[in-house]
């Protein structure tokens, strides 16, 4: 047998063990990692995909993306590129960078019709419902693995297994908790039938977290257990971890303080890393409960005041989900669907769920309080005075852009400027605003409108500077503060910032046109005793763009200004004759 055959072979072998025997696939890995050099192009390509599928499990997301770059670069056929985009998408929401999966996600499903191969579709569908999954879109979730699940069957045995596991974790979610328990059980029968241990594994621990939201603690430490074993037999730390939180939840409500103690302690000393937050929130609060119960309440109080920052790390992790999800604007590889999902609202969620766990405490402390503990009181008051700051700052925003609004961007920019006047620095004052910004509404509808208000922002802030102040002024007019900054440099800024607003790509919002943007720059002068004249220069520079072309940079001199100015005001070295004679003809 040729060479080439054995090596065929052995990673058509490394892709049947590589989900279920992770000793073989080391030393698989291994082997054909010591005759790299004799494999074929695509043979090293799948070789490299088979090797992220480790790294994955392992929880080694970034070593898993730089493996697929790898595999990427070496040019592979459209299927295994399929491969590579979709596993890139799961480390890429493993680091919690979801608008690189939404990215990644939305340049594969563009390959997808172009393939018409009913197993990448369903692979494709199913990668697109863990995303969802991460993205805490459940309906999306359920939708997709029902459509994985129509394809799948009599293709391909794997994928409709894991299309019944996401059915089940979408029940789940929603709180469906009889139906999600009917699922998980079919999903780990026909899982085991069908010899596929990890999703056996997986649908156990998912009975287990069902039994814990019923109550029935027995029932879900029998399951878990089952689960933890089957899960360190494949080296899956991910699962690991996410099974010995429940299993200290289910510990404590059995009453077993050591073992509940034993398993929180676990997962308390994984590293603080964002896939370890929701592991961390249960440990911390059953920690907390522990704690209670042998009244040590400072202790109590320092697990919930932990459990309560992880909370507000996970709701902002939310919000970053959500404006990733609004920006990507995809659905099975067509931006055809408009979402909305505007940045007040997940504010105003953000707040209302703040305060819900505010209150939580509130009525925990008060238990501890009336035991007489006089050091919590004033710890609380400070975890009081916490969340006012952050409501403050929520008060600071425009709501739907989350730029700075007017009123506190002046404020800023006012106090900032005094200190540049007494250092003798330069101030500089940026304004534009979107062009044709009215004809973006009334042609494709405000839902696009705030796509573009949205995105401007979001264009803008990623070339500012970290002492530049931004502003949304009103409508679709913007102003940039820049202090310690002259003319000149100020006339490259705005240029570079309408380069980059000319080249967003609107395709994301659904929609096809172009966007540009009209600038004024002005600079300070000994004249200028506040900001008020700097701005008044900026909209005349503004405006002067705006009626010259649109999409340029206009810096301030006298003449624009001169220009523009009313036909009363006398023009420098002009004789009261040559005034009268002009004020009529242009009045």
């Amino acid at each position: 047998m040729a060479a080439s055959d054995v090596y065929n072979e052995k990673l058509d072998e490394l892709s049947e063990v590589v989900h279920s025997k992770p000793d073989r696939t080391l030393t698989l890995i291994e082997e054909l990692s010591s005759v790299k050099d004799e494999l074929t192009s695509e043979q090293y390509s799948r070789l490299l995909i088979l090797q992220s599928v480790q790294h994955l499990y392992g929880a080694r997301f970034a070593d898993a993306i730089t493996t697929l770059k790898q595999a990427e670069s070496l040019n592979p056929p459209k299927k295994l590129l399929n491969s590579v985009y979709l596993y890139q998408a799961s480390a890429y929401l493993g680091l919690h960078e979801y608008q690189q999966a939404l990215d990644v996600m939305s340049t594969n499903l563009s390959r997808i019709e172009e393939l018409e191969d009913i197993e990448i579709k369903t692979s494709s569908y199913l990668r697109l419902v863990n995303l969802y999954l991460d993205l805490q879109a459940y309906s999306e979730m359920f939708r997709y693995a029902g459509l994985a699940l129509q394809l799948s069957k009599g293709n391909s045995v794997k994928n409709e297994c894991y299309s019944l596991l996401y059915l089940a974790v979408a029940e789940l979610k929603t709180q469906k908790l009889e139906m999600a328990e009917s699922r998980f059980k079919s999903s780990r029968d026909f899982c085991q039938l069908n010899n596929l241990p990890v999703i056996v594994a997986m649908s156990k621990k998912g009975l287990g977290d069902v039994a814990i939201k019923q109550g029935n603690y027995a029932l879900a430490e029998s399951y878990l257990l089952q689960a933890l074993e089957e899960y360190r037999n494949f080296k899956f730390q991910i699962e690991i971890d996410s099974t010995h939180s429940l299993l200290s939840e289910t510990y404590l409500g059995l009453l077993q303080t050591e073992k509940a103690q034993e398993y929180a302690g676990l997962v308390m000393a994984l590293p603080d890393e964002p896939i370890n937050l929701n592991y961390k929130k249960r440990a911390t609060k059953v920690l907390a409960g522990l704690a209670s119960e042998r009244g040590e309440h400072a202790l109590a109080y320092q697990y919930l005041s932990q459990h309560q920052n992880i909370t507000n790390t996970l709701l902002d992790d939310t919000k970053a989900k959500a404006n990733a999800y609004q920006m990507a604007k995809f659905e099975n590889g067509e931006k055809s669907r408009e979402i909305n999902m505007l940045n007040h609202e997940r504010e105003l969620y953000t707040a209302r769920e703040e305060m819900r766990a505010l209150k939580r405490n509130n009525d925990r402390m008060g238990l501890l309080i009336v035991g007489g503990s006089f050091v919590l009181l004033a710890m609380f008051a400070i975890a009081i005075s916490g969340q006012k700051r952050k409501y403050k700052k929520l008060a600071q925003n425009d709501p739907l852009t989350g730029i700075l609004n007017r009123s506190t961007a002046q404020n800023m920019a006012e106090n900032r400027y005094i200190k540049d006047t007494f250092k003798s620095l330069e101030f500089s004052v940026i304004m534009f605003d979107v062009d044709h910004f009215k004809r973006i509404n009334d042609n494709f509808g405000h839902g696009t409108g705030d796509w573009v208000l949205k995105h401007v922002c979001e264009t803008i802030l990623k070339n500012c500077r970290s002492n530049d102040i931004f502003t949304r002024f009103g409508g679709e007019e913007f102003v940039l503060f820049l202090p310690g900054t002259d003319a000149e440099n100020a006339q490259k800024i705005a240029e570079q910032h309408r380069l980059a607003i000319e080249a967003m790509d609107t395709k994301y919002s659904g929609r096809g046109f172009t966007l540009t943007g009209s600038f004024g720059v002005t600079s300070s002068s000994s004249a200028d005793l506040s900001l008020d004249p700097l701005l008044h220069r900026a909209d005349i520079a503004m405006n002067y763009s705006k009626e010259n072309g649109l999409n340029r940079v206009t810096v301030y001199t006298p003449e624009i200004g001169l220009s523009r100015a009313p036909a009363f005001i006398v023009k420098p070295d002009e004789s009261p004759s040559e005034f009268v004679e002009r004020t009529q003809v242009e009045s």
